[in-house]
């Protein structure tokens, strides 16, 4: 038997928690501070005594060569726009993949195969232990790492990763049935209007792009990437930066 979604629950009737989506901002200008010291030290060519600041001037943020920035104050604006588009993206990115897509999942109806979910759990285990290994870490520590949470043993770990392969496996049967639904369909006649497509955005000739995303990558998943976008597009505006004594509400 094929796993099949029977049931797909609408995803913007699922409540994101207030805490998820209401976020304080940091300490700007000790951010930027550090940024300006972190610049200055490494163009400056003067040695300060012990526990004396070097000073970023314009001609130093110009030797950076970042496009539209030629003085300190382009530079301390860039970081002033820069830091919360940052922050409200991985707000985003956190709530999109480790809430609303699992509860999505959860919220939905599958007729599954076992074996074949159980399977894409494995996968995912075996992917991570592999990369734990080259990186020197052992599965408890790259797992502690990874999720954020020091007082994970090696069982609690093994079982997240398994949790997390099936959930992504019937996460990707939900989007291939969801799209098709709507009408987008991922087969070798929209692949060739998709590489097309691609080629002209990126400046790159079609057969470099085709080794990029075969046509079994594509099919298989791009409609997960689809979905993710279009679910990441209807977080990010609910996410908002909260009062504090040192903020002022978004």
């Amino acid at each position: 038997m094929e796993t099949k979604v029977t049931f797909i629950y609408d995803y913007k009737s699922i409540e994101i928690p207030k805490e998820l989506l209401e976020l304080q901002m940091p300490d700007m200008e000790g951010f930027i501070d550090f940024q300006f010291q972190t610049l200055a030290e490494k163009h400056s060519t003067i040695e300060l005594p012990e526990g004396q600041k070097h000073v970023l001037t314009d001609e130093m943020v110009k030797k950076e060569d970042l496009p539209g920035l030629e003085t300190v104050e382009d530079y301390r604006e860039a970081i002033r726009s820069e830091v919360p588009m940052v922050i409200v993206s991985e707000q985003t990115h956190m709530i999109l993949m480790n809430y609303l897509m699992p509860q999505l999942v959860q919220d939905s109806t599958f007729e599954i195969n076992d074996e074949e979910a159980t399977e894409e759990g494995r996968k995912r285990l075996l992917a991570f232990q592999e990369n734990a290994e080259s990186q020197g870490l052992t599965l408890t520590e790259a797992g502690q790492r990874e999720f954020g949470i020091p007082g994970m043993d090696e069982g609690q770990v093994r079982q997240y990763l398994l949790y997390l392969g099936r959930t992504s496996f019937l996460f990707k049967v939900l989007a291939q049935e969801y799209l098709k639904r709507q009408g987008q369909t991922f087969d070798l006649a929209s692949y060739s209007s998709y590489i097309k497509d691609l080629a002209d955005a990126s400046g790159m000739e079609e057969p470099q792009v085709r080794e990029l995303v075969p046509v079994h990558v594509y099919m298989e998943e791009v409609p997960t990437l689809v979905m993710l976008d279009e679910m990441s597009a209807w977080i990010e505006p609910q996410i908002r930066f909260t009062a504090s004594e040192n903020t002022e509400a978004d």
